[in-house]
């Protein structure tokens, strides 16, 4: 019972942050895209090949990046619940992109 306390305390003054912190490079490297037959990473030049064509047309968005992505078969993965919790905007653009 007093860890449920201990816990709701840390939750609700906004320590909780303390606990789940993580370096930026370290956020970043939980999320990646993988194919969706071969199970792949994307290479560094499949994601700067559709930046450089998003960027080209109409300036580049989160969204149309990663639409680019998934069209050549490209799912959006993280593999931890954290980087959703500190890259809120990206997981909300990316989420549909799972499937």
């Amino acid at each position: 019972m007093r860890v449920i306390f201990f816990l709701l305390f840390l939750f609700l003054s906004g320590c909780i942050d303390l606990l789940t912190y993580r370096d930026s490079y370290t956020i970043d490297s939980m999320a990646y895209w993988e194919h969706v037959s071969s199970k792949e990473i994307a290479s560094l030049k499949v994601r700067n090949d559709c930046f450089d064509k998003i960027n080209k047309n109409n300036g580049f968005t989160q969204d149309r990046y990663a639409k680019c992505l998934y069209e050549q078969g490209y799912r959006f993965k993280t593999n931890s619940l954290l980087y959703c919790y500190h890259r809120k905007e990206k997981c909300e653009v990316y989420d549909k992109y799972r499937k």
